[in-house]
This record gives C-alpha cells, structure tokens and sequence, in this order.
C-alpha cells in the first residue's frame, strides 16, 4: 500500500523583522488623509480638536511630516509649489485660513496643543529669527524689547499645572524646546539681564512657579541663553524687589559655584601665560 509522501517542513523558530528596524516610506498623502479624517470625525470644536492631535501623535510622526502637518492646520491640506491648494486634494476647514479672523480665535488655534506647536516651529526657528531681526533693523527695535516679548508670548501658551511640585518640571520640559529661539535674542549682557528680570517678574507674579526660579535660570545657562556675567550682576545688585530675599537665597549655592568656576579659570589663565 502506497502512503502519500509527506513533503518536507523546517523546523525551528520563525523569526518577525522588528517594525522599527523596517524603514518606513515617506508617505505625507497618507498622513494628511489621517489628521484630516481626524478633524472632520472632531469638528470645529477646538478643544476635541486638541485631543485628537495630542492622542495622534503617540502613533503619527508629527516630527518627520512637519511641514505636512503645519500645512493642513494653517492652510487646511498639502500645499501645490507656489503655495496654492491643488482643486483634487483632500482638504479641512479645521484651520487658520477657514478661521474666523478675530484675535480670540487666533489665539485659540495657537493653545490648541503647545507641544505641538513645538514641533511645527522647530524647523522654522532659522526663519523666524533671520525675519525677527531684519524687523529688528528696520524699526529700530532694540534686542531687551524682543526678547521681553518672546518671554511671555512662550509663558503665555500653556496651561500651567497648579500644583507647585509639578509645575516646575512642565516648565523646563517647555522652555528647554524653545532654548534656541530665546538664545537667538541675548546675544548681548542686557537682553539676558532683561530676560533674567522677566523671569523674576514671572516667577512672583504666579506663586506657583515661586520654587521654580532657580531652575529656570540654570536651564537657561546650560543651554547658553544666559552667562555667568549677566547672573552675577543680577544677584548683587541688578535684581527687582519682587521676591528678593526667596530667590537670592535660591541662588545662593549656583551663584557661588558660578564665582568659584570663574576664579578656576582666571587661575587658568594666569598659569598659561
């Protein structure tokens, strides 16, 4: 009796190729058609707007379709070379151009989510600063001026924890992302000693972020916004009332590492010569 020969199989364990060693294509229709499929389930209520993008970006890579996504929620869809909207492509009226054109509105499209807005922005920061300063020379308008207004145009875009251990940590997390922009305007003792007072100012004004102070500045002098020069000025004699005594006490211990680090290097200096 003939048996049916049994055809050969492979044993052992299979194998799956990890997602994130697969290269993904670049894709920017599909995309659009995810956050504009998004937008209209959501409407034209700004605050499910916001939960949809905030839950979206844990699966869509806002990062690497940037200029996509900024140009779905300024324009409503992919703009064609020249900047135009082409007649057979996907669009939303969830943006700022369908928007109605008073500033509450406005500010309401900037609030819709602050990280976000991050990323969008990050690309365009060379942009935003080559503009900022030609506005600069044209109108005369003084470095202390802009960067007293970027400060709070960036405090101003968030809705801050009211829990003072919490808020802190949201602010770094938010300031250390606009770091560059910030560093671009301080390019002078005076603009950093101006920021540095906005701080002050900010800090006292909004008890929450009282513990926060010190924080910020050394975020700031990390990041090569602010220098040691502007700082120790600021502690001796150039600080405001508001808060004095919390934060120089805040300071204390940074400012004297800064003062020790300073006379190392005056040493430093003097040993090489």
């Amino acid at each position: 009796m003939n048996q049916k020969q049994q055809k050969p199989t492979l044993s052992g364990q299979r194998f799956k190729t990890r997602k994130r060693d697969e290269k993904e294509r670049f894709d920017p229709t599909q995309f659009q058609d995810c956050i504009i499929q998004g937008l209209t389930e959501t409407g034209t209520d700004l605050e499910a707007v916001a939960k949809f993008l905030d839950a979206s970006g844990a699966k869509l890579d806002y990062r690497r379709y940037a200029e996509t996504l900024f140009d779905i929620l300024v324009a409503g869809g992919m703009l064609a070379p020249g900047g135009t909207l082409a007649d057979d492509m996907t669009r939303t009226d969830v943006c700022v151009f369908a928007a109605q054109e008073d500033l509450e509105t406005m500010q309401a499209f900037a609030q819709v989510s602050p990280e976000m807005n991050i990323i969008l922005l990050k690309p365009f920061y060379p942009l935003i600063i080559l503009y900022v300063k030609e506005e600069m020379k044209k109108n005369n308008i003084s470095e202390q001026t802009v960067i007293a207004i970027i400060w709070s145009s960036v405090m101003s875009t968030v809705e801050w924890n009211k829990k003072e251990e919490l808020v802190a940590e949201q602010a770094i997390k938010h300031l250390k992302q606009y770091s560059p922009l910030l560093a671009a305007f301080t390019t002078q003792g005076q603009s950093e000693l101006t920021l540095l007072l906005k701080i002050q100012e900010y800090c006292y004004d909004n008890i929450h972020f009282m513990k926060a102070f010190q924080k910020i500045v050394v975020l700031f002098y990390k990041a090569e916004v602010l220098s040691e020069e502007p700082i120790l000025k600021w502690y001796k004699d150039a600080h405001l009332a508001k808060g004095k005594s919390v934060f120089l006490e805040q300071m204390k211990k940074f400012v004297e590492w800064l003062k020790n680090a300073e006379e190392e290097s005056e040493s430093e200096a003097e040993e090489g010569d």
